[in-house]
């Protein structure tokens, strides 16, 4: 298990399917620990920033997605990291208080590692954090090693695999640093057992000691060894830690083991609860923290979830009397316990976390008699509430009137620093509270903390083109939101869609209010909406009833008067219907499969490519004709906002295409200098220039893959990103504004709407 050393220069980087790539380098042999103290800056995996004369953000949905854990320094205040199932690593910025990025270099080569198992920050030295990052164990993961609080890291390949976004990812922390040798670290693997590490991370090897590598699989996953905690007081100052537990996963038998020599052998550690309460049989060690008065404080479920827990226990263990307690807060419910932090400053403050109470709402428990007494959020007696909530920085968390707490609760952090403060993940966003010590007296104040964390894998956008003071923004389609129209992209919307997903939308160019989708789910499996996505309506009638809840792609004529529908069938017949679905007009002269764009000018010109070939009307779809062929058949393609007739494709490394409809229909590539392109848009032309802005991803002027515009109609390009704003897995989709010259819209799995402004002068 070698370190990656890769230089920290803009280097070339390499662009597959559509995604943004990393650079490439060479191993380096592994350094000893005496040399790891320092990293070089040499030898970062990230490049360094280069000022293209661009600002690269969001736009703004606040968080999204699933958020497992927020890892708070415990000797530096304001360190404070969260980690995503598969949108990459967050810290917060002190001199801003928003959460910042920290792996946005990472492209689609590595696009693996944009997903988070486990992070350490180091409790010695606050400057050093660790990651291990590895979105599926189907895929290389690797331990992320930085000394300057993840500004710059370094990749250690490793042979075991992680799983960020697998089931199991609530688990943790798994990744660990001894809080008195902080040169050594252990990783508790998913299906190869423990290793340790004792040069910073940067070499790794198996404890060959440890008895299991864990044996049960949830759901196909391997959930292995799921966290790891030292005791501090069995160490000193640079002598390691003598006392250490680990739990595993396993399908029956003790679960939690010990150590007394720092990691040499272990033992399993007896759990008489197991036999003296049948409801705790088969459980499993989520969450694991030893209190600074020689507690070891467990949360346990009878899966390792975040789904399907329906039993669950919160235990303590004396480390010198070894003996168990039984503190769950409330046996009656059935749920897991998960989230799990302990006061370093007061040991006998402990939080908790339920896990997967849906029927009810998720509770978060506090304790300040070690676990003697809780106080929740709210009273499983009364069901009385005991928070407020506020979301007006997000007001879409009120999920159309089903305001609640939060779900998949299963990461939660006190302030070692102000234990009023406690910060907790959940499915959708990261909430704090400001007064947590109260919670006995008054209700506690929780509000949505998630400013600058976008993690939401986004499937298709769309910039309406008018300039009207009551246009949209941006249309959006999500995984997990169903979707979103925003006002302001800089905001995080009011609303969502609803309780389906879509695979496709479009809005009228010549009317921003009549927007369309095609879903995979719900009742219906097309809808649309003629006020700007305020309310939605089901077209009820398809043409054929086994094209129900097939999603594929959905096009609307320029005046969205009419609707062209490519079921995601493989081979299936387009479709074409003026009236929403009361009668639908098969698309027989087209090849079933194919690819629609509709002209954005004139409302009765339609477009469709299938194998290289062009099709075209211009009649409303009364007839079609092939107008040109083009010998790639796997192409991008996109219609000009502004004219009639102009279509522009991304053809892979055969550059930037151009077909003007209206002429000759000849293909025309615009630029030699362009190497490669996945996907190309235009937006707003910059002042001057008689034609709109492009945009590309892909290559040109050997600058190495990227984002590019062109304000010339393609004959020359800018890069506009650089190394270091990759984004992870980026999709062949994206979106040039049409009102606000210099704004670019990128479709990606995990990072979010990406959006670029070039900067004011």
């Amino acid at each position: 298990m070698k370190m990656k050393k890769l230089a920290a220069l803009v280097c070339a980087a390499v662009f597959a399917a559509g995604v943004l790539g990393g650079c490439a380098g060479k191993d380096k042999k592994t350094e000893s620990a005496a040399d790891a103290k320092t990293i070089s800056a040499d030898e970062y995996y990230n490049a360094q920033h280069v000022d293209t004369g661009w600002e690269w953000g969001n736009a703004t949905i606040m968080a999204g997605g699933f958020i497992p854990n927020i890892i708070y320094n415990p000797t530096e205040e304001g360190v404070v990291y969260a980690r995503t199932d598969m949108g990459g690593a967050y810290k917060i910025d002190k001199e801003t208080g928003k959460w910042k990025c920290m792996t946005d270099f990472i492209g689609g080569d590595d696009w693996n590692l944009n997903g988070a198992e486990s992070i350490a920050t180091d409790p010695v030295e606050p400057n050093r954090v660790y990651m291990a990052a590895g979105t599926y164990t189907n895929s290389a993961g690797a331990i992320m090693v930085s000394d300057d609080y993840g500004e710059n890291w370094l990749k250690v390949d490793v042979d075991f695999r992680m799983g960020a976004n697998e089931v199991g990812r609530g688990c943790g922390e798994r990744l660990q640093v001894d809080p008195c040798d902080n040169s050594i670290l252990y990783y508790g693997s998913r299906s190869d057992g423990l290793f340790r590490s004792t040069d910073y991370g940067r070499s790794w090897s198996k404890v060959e000691s440890f008895p299991t590598t864990g044996g049960y699989v949830e759901d196909g996953y391997s959930i292995g060894i799921t966290w790891v905690a030292f005791d501090k007081s069995s160490g000193s100052k640079g002598k390691a830690c003598q006392t250490i537990f680990a739990g595993a996963a396993r399908p029956t038998g003790n679960v939690i083991f010990r150590s007394d020599d720092g990691g040499e052998s272990w033992s399993e550690v007896e759990n008489p609860y197991y036999e003296k309460l049948k409801k705790n049989e088969g459980m499993k060690p989520v969450q694991g923290e030893v209190s600074s008065d020689g507690y070891l404080y467990c949360t346990f479920g009878d899966k390792a979830g975040p789904n399907n827990v329906m039993r669950g226990s919160v235990q303590k263990y004396s480390i010198k009397d070894k003996t168990w307690e039984e503190i769950t807060p409330d046996l009656k419910y059935t749920c897991g316990y998960s989230g799990l932090s302990v006061n370093p400053n007061d040991p006998n403050m402990i939080v908790v976390t339920t896990l997967d109470l849906w029927s009810v709402v998720d509770n978060i428990y506090t304790s300040f008699d070690g676990g003697k007494t809780w106080t929740g959020i709210w009273d499983p007696e009364t069901q009385k509430t005991n928070y407020n909530l506020d979301i007006s920085e997000c007001k879409w968390l009120d999920w159309q009137g089903q305001l609640k707490p939060g779900w998949w609760m299963t990461g939660v952090s006190i302030n070692p620093f102000n234990p009023d403060e406690i910060m907790y993940g959940t499915g959708a966003t990261v909430f704090k509270t400001d007064n947590l010590t109260k919670c006995q007296s008054e209700p506690i104040n929780i509000s949505v903390a998630a400013e600058g964390i976008e993690q939401t894998a986004i499937f298709d956008i769309v910039a309406p083109n008018a300039n009207d003071e009551n246009a949209p923004e941006l249309y959006s389609i999500l995984g997990d939101l169903y979707g979103f129209k925003h006002m302001d992209v800089n905001k995080a919307p009011e609303e969502h869609f609803g309780d389906f997903k879509s695979t496709s939308i479009d809005c009228a160019m010549l009317d921003y209010n009549i927007v369309v989708r095609a879903t995979e789910e719900g009742d219906a499996t097309l809808y649309y909406s003629t006020d700007a996505a305020d309310t939605w309506n089901e077209i009820k009638g398809l043409p054929d009833d086994s094209l129900k809840k097939t999603g594929g792609q959905v096009k609307l004529s320029a005046d969205g008067k009419t609707l062209l529908w490519q079921p995601g069938v493989t081979g299936a017949n387009a479709y074409m219907t003026k009236d929403w679905g009361k009668t639908w007009t098969e698309l027989t002269d087209l090849p079933g499969g194919c690819t629609i764009e509709t002209d954005k000018v004139n409302p009765d010109r339609y477009y469709a490519v299938y194998d290289g070939r062009f099709y075209m009307t211009a009649d409303g779809g009364k007839s079609w004709s092939t107008i040109t062929e083009f010998l790639l058949s796997n192409f991008t393609l996109e219609a000009a906002a502004d004219t009639e007739g102009d279509l522009w494709i991304g053809a892979g490394n055969g550059g930037v295409y151009y077909l003007d409809a209206d002429g000759d229909a000849q293909l025309t590539r615009v630029s030699d200098a362009v190497q490669d392109c996945s996907v190309v848009t235009l937006g707003k032309a910059a002042d001057g220039a008689d034609y709109m802005t492009l945009y590309m991803i892909g290559e040109a002027n050997n600058e190495g893959h990227g984002v590019y515009m062109s304000t010339d109609k393609g004959v020359s390009w800018k890069r506009i990103n650089d190394d270091t704003e990759k984004w992870g897995n980026v999709k062949n989709v994206m979106s040039g504004d049409p009102k606000v010259f210099g704004r670019v819209y990128i479709v990606t799995d995990g990072r979010g709407i990406i959006m670029g402004n070039i900067k004011s002068e």
